[in-house]
């Protein structure tokens, strides 16, 4: 392909468009008043081309077989195309196939960017959940360090307490004088008792075992006493407060190196649903037969789309269920202007057989007026059951050109169930 830029781009444009946009052009050496000048502006504007690095459009070189590619693959982006005549359509497709290998390429590397763009999405996305996964888990830690550091404190004022000071002594003797006199009473009983018997000694034994319980009875109600036991008890309770703020401060420890536990779903009670009323379902019919009219939507027809040229009588008839659930449609399309005869066939799949029961169905057409007769099409509709055996139909024919053109028609009507 050696044609210049400026013959190639006037050429497309000129035949598709006709007309072009009026915008500054960016090229310098494109000058005003070039007989290029508006197909180069509409070219840029369309996003066609975007000239040299150095702000040139060198419409005097020769165009490459890739760059040639390059324009066809953004003239297709653009989807002008459909609204073009089919001689149009027809130079471009020629065109284009003379650099398909190059367009192919530029095709495969514009998908393998989107795949790659995706791609860098999606770890992102992981990304962002990592990071905040770890923020949360570092905000969990330090506040499990702050109560760390709370209890370590109130630990260490607990054990650097001084101690409390012992309440003054009475005059008198203290507790451990009295029991060492009364040990030493003991003392003085025992050899009493092993001391031969005398007329006295039992007296004297009362006597003394007398003033031993008058002693153990002062020293237990001496004031003395009390308030030791008193010191005793707090001593113990300030001893059990400390071990407890130990086993808090390693059970936080443990907290902070280990991971904390996932919680566990809690069981939710069993609710069940009403039971629905049983509803008989209708009679299920296989075989139909249905009437109606089509048309043609995309492209529009030059008369409209409700044209006689463009309308036709249409009838059909099929078997819902064939076989593996699949069934099978034949139809018949007549145009009474143009007396045009269709021949259609479709493999169905309907979907229930309630009051709105859709379906979908692929398949080709065979229409002798066309120089291609044969093309793909489909059908995507709802069937209507209103009547009993009676009811209605709509649904969309989505069809498939050779050269990858796209048509979509329509088609409304009744259809007998049997």
């Amino acid at each position: 392909m050696r044609s210049s830029r400026v013959t190639l781009l006037g050429l497309i444009l000129a035949v598709f468009f006709g007309a072009f946009a009026h915008a500054q052009t960016q090229f310098r050496d494109v000058p005003a008043g070039h007989w290029a000048r508006q197909a180069v502006e509409f070219a840029v504007q369309c996003g066609l081309i975007e000239g040299f690095p150095d702000g040139t459009f060198r419409g005097n070189q020769n165009l490459t077989r890739y760059q040639a590619a390059l324009i066809f693959f953004r003239l297709y982006q653009t989807n002008r195309l459909e609204n073009a005549r089919p001689e149009c359509r027809l130079a471009v497709e020629r065109g284009a196939q003379e650099v398909a290998p190059e367009l192919q390429q530029l095709q495969q590397r514009f998908e393998a960017l989107e795949r790659t763009t995706q791609d860098q999405a999606a770890r992102l996305a992981a990304l962002e959940a990592e990071v905040k996964r770890a923020i949360e888990t570092s905000e969990k830690a330090a506040a499990l360090e702050q109560r760390l550091a709370a209890l370590e404190q109130q630990v260490q004022r607990l054990a650097q307490a001084p101690a409390q000071p012992a309440p003054a002594q009475p005059e008198g003797p203290t507790p451990a004088d009295l029991q060492a006199r009364i040990a030493a009473l003991e003392e003085q009983v025992q050899r009493l008792a092993q001391a031969p018997a005398a007329p006295s000694a039992p007296q004297d034994a009362v006597a003394l075992e007398r003033r031993i319980a008058t002693l153990e009875e002062q020293i237990r109600n001496r004031p003395d006493a009390a308030r030791v036991a008193a010191l005793e008890e707090q001593v113990r309770g300030l001893s059990n407060q400390v071990t407890t703020l130990q086993n808090q401060v390693n059970e936080l420890r443990q907290q902070v190196q280990q991971p904390a536990p996932q919680p566990q779903p809690q069981p939710q009670p069993e609710v069940r649903p009403p039971e629905a009323p049983v509803l008989t379902a209708p009679p299920v019919r296989n075989f139909y037969f249905g009437a109606g009219a089509a048309l043609g939507i995309i492209p529009q027809p030059s008369g409209g789309v409700f044209d006689s040229s463009n309308i036709n009588l249409s009838g059909m008839v099929g078997v819902r269920d064939a076989f593996l659930g699949f069934g099978l449609r034949a139809g018949l399309d007549y145009n009474l202007s143009t007396q045009a005869l269709g021949v259609e066939a479709y493999l169905m799949r309907h979907f229930g057989s309630g009051l709105v029961s859709p379906y979908l169905g692929v398949g080709a057409r065979f229409l002798p007026a066309l120089a291609n007769p044969i093309y793909g099409s489909a059908a995507v509709g709802l069937d209507l059951n209103l009547f009993g055996p009676l009811g209605l139909f709509v649904e969309g024919n989505p069809r498939f050109e050779s050269g990858g053109n796209f048509g979509l028609g329509a088609r409304a009507g009744l259809k007998l169930n049997f």
